[in-house]
């Protein structure tokens, strides 16, 4: 073959799994000297699409068969007319798709795709892969194999996509991937307050917010630092602070299911909803699991500090010109607490593979990443998934685990927030989009 081909990863996310996926593939690419682009579809111009010689399509299902929010401007696109059968000929692919066989209409989604990519002309290298969220072990049962198959198919098919000496009999655990994010001290006395931004404002309140504020507009500069905002069809997420004003349980305490009636204070924002909108709610981080987190890291809870994006040389500029500067130095508490989910959310498998690498005892280590291997999926999630434990606990756990500050703190700058429903059009909140 001539040219050198370039692997293009394209992945549409609602909760994080496809997008967590495709990292993987992405760090696995690197791994074995294969430079790739992991890239949102959102972030994508699909009119480029025909000049891609081979991507890889991470896509999940969501709802009742809907495509995440964004995948659908990528999707609609791909469903005009004018695009013939033809349109993509040339292009190879892969595609894997994450979906809940609960569903009546399990990984739609990804099949509907896989038939359109084949209907404009593109031709896949390999059968499609469905994860499935029902499986004792989630998507990644159905993941481990299928990224066996792809590269063991890219190998035989394009050697030349790999660099020379690229060992695909590697544990792959043995080197730590460079941390995505870079965290900045601050001189504390030369950090302006919000108070003096602010001097004739509600201080209880105010300072609170704005400085969460600047928190999440931080996260979401080092987290967009290479993305367009231009693209055809893209239209940001509004963020606001909202107060809660009722938090209502709605079944019985010793039911397995936990549904509330939530009431947020909207105020004067201006933004409007209807029934059935999805919302994302970042709720605060208990303060508790916030002082124990930074104690066991050894960190300054008080010191003032900027993310950015460790491939970024300029700073984010933000979207809104009346938005706060995203770079504005945050205290290092309010940054864990209004970006991180660490007493809550069990950790991904990928943060196993990271902890083994700070770790003094052996043991330790051998633990962490059998945890992290294919064959240790199984009992990882029975440690972890199935008890539910969290980043902390999981901090305390492993007693001998020693954090650097940078690798505890640049890999929370994912900014995930719950997923909800708007059941009725009374429900009012800032967090809301459409």
């Amino acid at each position: 073959m001539g040219e050198k081909p370039r692997l293009l990863i394209l992945y549409a996310s609602q909760t994080g799994n496809a997008q967590d996926a495709a990292e993987r593939i992405g760090r696995e690419a690197e791994r074995r000297c294969c430079h790739a682009r992991v890239v949102s579809m959102e972030d994508f111009d699909v009119r480029h699409l025909p000049n891609e010689a081979l991507v890889i399509f991470v896509v999940s299902t969501t709802g009742q068969g809907d495509p995440p929010d964004s995948m659908k401007a990528f999707w609609k696109f791909l469903l005009m007319r004018s695009l013939g059968q033809l349109w993509l000929e040339g292009m190879l692919y892969a595609l894997f798709g994450l979906g809940d066989s609960g569903y009546h209409k399990f990984n739609i989604v990804a099949k509907k795709l896989d038939k359109r990519l084949s209907d404009l002309g593109a031709h896949p290298i390999i059968e499609r892969g469905l994860g499935d969220d029902q499986h004792r072990s989630g998507y990644e049962a159905a993941l481990d194999p299928w990224l066996t198959l792809l590269w063991i198919t890219l190998k035989d098919k394009f050697s030349n996509l790999f660099g020379e000496g690229a060992d695909f009999s590697d544990s792959e655990m043995r080197y730590l991937d460079p941390p995505k994010f870079r965290i900045i001290y601050h001189d504390k006395m030369k950090v302006k307050s919000v108070d003096e931004s602010f001097p004739n404002g509600e201080k209880d309140i105010l300072d609170e917010w704005i400085e969460r504020g600047r928190a999440h507009a931080m996260v979401e500069a080092a987290n967009n630092s290479n993305k367009s905002i231009n693209m055809p069809g893209h239209s940001p997420k509004p963020h606001c602070l909202a107060r809660m004003i009722e938090n209502k349980h709605l079944t019985a305490k010793n039911s397995e299911r936990d549904v509330r009636h939530i009431e947020f204070d909207l105020g004067c924002s201006g933004i409007h909803y209807e029934a059935g909108d999805v919302l994302e709610v970042m709720p605060r981080q208990n303060a508790v699991a916030v002082d124990a987190f930074i104690k066991r890291c050894c960190l300054d809870p008080d010191a003032y500090i900027t993310v950015e994006a460790t491939n970024s040389s300029k700073p984010f500029q933000g979207r809104d010109k009346g938005s706060l500067p995203s770079q504005t130095p945050v205290k290092l508490r309010t940054l864990v607490e209004s970006t991180m989910d660490i007493a809550s959310a069990s950790p991904r498998r990928y943060f196993f593979e990271v902890m083994s690498h700070f770790v003094t005892a052996e043991h330790e280590k051998e633990r962490l990443q059998y945890f992290a291997s294919p064959e240790g999926r199984d009992d990882l999630y029975q440690y972890n998934q199935k008890e539910r434990r969290s980043v902390i606990e999981l901090q305390y756990g492993f007693v001998l685990v020693k954090f650097h500050p940078t690798r505890t703190c640049g890999p929370p700058a994912k900014d995930q927030g719950k997923n909800a429903t708007v059941l009725a059009s009374q429900l009012q909140t800032r967090f809301l989009r459409k």
